[in-house]
């Protein structure tokens, strides 16, 4: 797994608020699967950060809200509360409406982006707490996915990619173009834009000069042993009789 940044940040990792989004950076690092994920990504110019961006490779988009402790919910009011030693703490806003609002900000900007039109599945994970049925029926009315404790994380992201039905899992060279865009169009945060990646594969895809039509044009190559300059030649003749200046995959 990529991960933006490498490493969770270390002044945070004290911090007792960010100790469940620690918890769940640290099982995605660690994790043996294809795929990035961003630490506190957030369109620009909208207030709010989504916990993680992430990308599984063949398995789906998530965008993912993280919430350490115990909550309650007050299905009649849509109000929701965090149980502190003092008693309980009304939430700001509903974890569920935020995860749906992430997940519509990164499709939004992957489609602006590259022109795809995805489907980013919104995820609440509660690293902390047991099932709850009053949370879990009432997250049933919503698309948001509700995934309890962070032990089997992995294999619960892949249950709720299941049950959603991702007709079209992001490959390889998907990833690499949709999270290049949402990381130049969005806003991903202190904590990821002073850190660096975790995995060399990160790193730019290499660029092929071509001529075409008498032009020389840049073609990114994301997967070089599916697009030889050849194919991505080819193509570029069949969708455009003119030459083009700058082309990206």
């Amino acid at each position: 797994m990529i991960t933006q940044p490498q490493e969770f940040p270390e002044e945070r990792r004290h911090d007792p608020k960010r100790r469940a989004e620690a918890t769940v950076f640290d099982t995605l690092a660690e994790c043996q699967r294809a795929g990035h994920v961003i630490y506190e990504w957030g369109a620009a110019g909208r207030p709010h950060r989504t916990d993680f961006a992430l990308w599984l490779e063949n398995t789906g988009r998530y965008a993912i809200e993280v919430k350490g402790g115990e909550y309650t919910l007050r299905p009649e009011s849509d109000q929701w509360y965090l149980r502190t030693p003092d008693g309980d703490l009304q939430a700001k806003s509903s974890p569920l409406h935020q995860a749906d609002d992430s997940a519509m900000d990164l499709r939004n900007e992957i489609h602006e982006q590259t022109g795809y039109k995805v489907f980013v599945i919104p995820v609440v994970v509660f690293p902390d707490m047991a099932p709850d049925p009053v949370i879990q029926k009432y997250a049933q009315r919503t698309n948001v996915q509700v995934i309890w404790g962070a032990e089997y994380l992995l294999t619960d992201l892949e249950a709720a990619a299941r049950r959603v039905g991702i007709d079209h899992p992001p490959r390889a060279s998907y990833i690499r173009n949709e999270v290049r865009a949402a990381t130049v169009g969005g806003d991903c945060g202190a904590a990821t834009r002073s850190g660096k990646t975790r995995n060399k594969a990160d790193s730019m895809p290499p660029m092929e000069q071509l001529e075409v039509s008498g032009a020389t044009i840049n073609i990114t190559i994301y997967n070089l042993e599916q697009f030889s300059p050849q194919h991505v030649e080819q193509v570029i003749v069949q969708q455009s009789p003119d030459p083009v200046p700058d082309c990206g995959f």
